[in-house]
C-alpha cells in the first residue's frame, strides 16, 4: 500500500487527531457501531487530503470501509453517517469475542484462571463469569464487567458481546488490544484479545463494590481499606466455581452461603 498521497500525505495519522475522532464518533464504526475501526478521510478522500483534518475524517469499520472502497457506499451515506454516529445514537460500541468451546483461558494481571466459572466475585457480584453455551460445539460464554476507579462502568461483557459506553473519555481498538483512557495519560484498562482461547487484562485499575484493583502483566492488587494491600503474581487457579471471593459486607455466622 502506498504511504503517501500525491500531495505527499502520509497514511500515519497523528494521535491526537486520532483521539479527537474517536471522541467525536463514539468510540465505533459511525455507520453500524462496531468497535473496531479504521481512521478514514471522506471529505476529501485520502487521495486528495492535503492534511488530517479530523473535521473531514470518520471511524469506519473494515466491512463499511471496504463497501466504501468497492462503491457499495456513497460519500452522502458516510458524511451523514458522520454527522449523527451510530454509537453516539445507541450510547456504545459493541462486538464480539472470538472463543472456541473449550474451557477458557483467563489471564487478569498477576493471575491465570482456566475452566473457572467465576474468577473474581466481590459481595456475591462476579467481576467475570464463564458459562457453556446451551447449544452444542458453540463457543463458551464470558460475561462481566470493568469499572473505573470511581467505579463507573466502563467496559461490559454479555456473552461473548462486548460494549464500550460512548461517555468514557477516550476508547482506543487497535490490533488485539481495547484500551479504555479516563484522563489524559490515565489507563484505566488494557485488554488483549487472545482468541480462541480467552483474554488478558493487561492493565487495569478499577473499583469495584468498593474494592480497588490495581493490575499490570505481572501484579494484581487489591486493597478494601485504601491502605492494606493483597498482591497476587504468578498464580494460576483451575477447574474451580469461584477462584477468588472477597467479602467487605459483615455477615452472621449462620448466614447460607451464597448462590452465584
Amino acid at each position: 500500500m502506498t504511504t503517501n498521497n500525491r500531495h505527499g500525505l502520509s497514511r500515519r495519522v497523528p494521535a491526537e487527531v486520532k483521539r479527537v475522532i474517536r471522541q467525536r464518533c463514539g468510540f465505533g464504526c459511525v455507520i453500524c457501531g462496531f468497535g473496531f475501526y479504521e481512521y478514514e478521510h471522506f471529505d476529501p478522500d485520502f487521495a486528495d487530503a492535503t492534511e488530517h483534518n479530523p473535521n473531514g475524517m470518520t471511524l469506519l469499520c473494515s466491512q463499511c470501509n471496504q463497501k466504501r472502497a468497492r462503491g457499495r457506499l456513497s460519500a452522502e451515506k458516510v458524511a451523514s453517517a458522520n454527522a449523527h454516529p451510530k454509537c453516539l445514537e445507541q450510547g456504545f460500541a459493541n462486538e464480539l469475542f472470538d472463543f472456541h468451546s473449550e474451557p477458557l483461558e483467563i489471564v487478569f494481571g498477576g493471575l491465570t484462571f482456566y475452566n473457572c466459572e467465576h474468577l473474581i466475585v466481590v459481595n456475591d457480584r462476579p467481576i467475570l463469569s464463564v458459562q457453556p453455551s446451551p447449544e452444542p460445539n458453540s463457543p463458551m460464554l464470558l460475561s462481566g464487567v470493568f469499572c473505573d476507579v470511581l467505579g463507573r462502568e466502563m467496559l461490559r461483557i454479555h456473552e461473548n458481546e462486548w460494549s464500550v459506553n460512548s461517555d468514557n473519555w477516550d476508547v482506543d481498538c487497535e490490533g488485539p488490544r481495547i484500551t479504555i483512557r479516563s484522563a489524559p495519560r490515565q489507563i484505566a484498562l488494557v485488554l488483549k484479545m487472545n482468541p480462541p482461547r480467552g483474554i488478558i487484562v493487561e492493565r487495569l485499575d478499577m473499583t469495584f463494590e468498593g474494592v480497588r484493583f490495581i493490575g499490570d502483566e505481572q501484579y494484581l492488587r487489591f486493597t478494601m481499606d485504601g491502605s492494606n494491600w493483597h498482591k497476587w503474581s504468578g498464580c494460576s487457579l483451575r477447574n474451580g466455581c469461584v477462584g477468588i471471593a472477597i467479602e467487605t459486607r459483615h455477615r452472621a455466622a449462620n448466614d447460607p452461603v451464597y448462590v452465584l
